[in-house]
């Protein structure tokens, strides 16, 4: 990745269209601003991408998910994606976050609980159907247009 530093800007890095790289404790702080965030595998030769619920915590992504749905084939995957972003039409700003790592099942009910508490949305359906999911993240990046740091709510 190219960097260079641009008049009248922070001192963040850019990169060579002229984005702000997003620092890790950037990108995290974006990712955990937003409920929604959509994950991406692969399953029968195909690429899935399917919104999710999500949370941060301890160093992993987290969802929930029921065996019996497309997204359970997420689940020990060898790599995953997962994506969040934010645009502002109106002052043409913006950021996205990619996160790649591996998905596997939450098996510890301590965490699970905790995982659960995080989240702001109840679970629609029995909870028996249910599980978590957690991300382990091994790459994150992100990029920014414009000066919406302060505007994420999240900075």
């Amino acid at each position: 990745m190219t960097t260079i530093q641009s008049p009248g800007r922070s001192p963040a890095p850019v990169d060579h269209r002229g984005l702000d790289v997003l620092t890790l404790d950037q990108c995290l702080l974006r990712v955990a601003s937003r409920p929604m965030g959509r994950v991406a595998f692969q399953d029968k030769g195909e690429v899935i991408v399917l919104p999710v619920n999500h949370v941060i915590d301890e160093g992993v992504i987290g969802f929930r998910t029921r065996w019996d749905s497309t997204l359970a084939a997420a689940v020990n995957h060898e790599s995953v994606t997962f994506q969040v972003d934010h645009y502002d039409p109106l002052e043409q700003t913006g950021w996205s976050v990619l996160v790649r790592g591996t998905a596997g099942v939450v098996s510890d009910p301590v965490v699970s609980d905790r995982l659960e508490a995080l989240l702001d949305v109840a679970w629609q359906g029995p909870p028996e159907d249910a599980f978590w999911t957690a991300i382990r993240w091994e790459e994150v990046a992100g990029r920014e247009l414009g000066s919406s740091r302060s505007e994420c709510g999240c900075c």
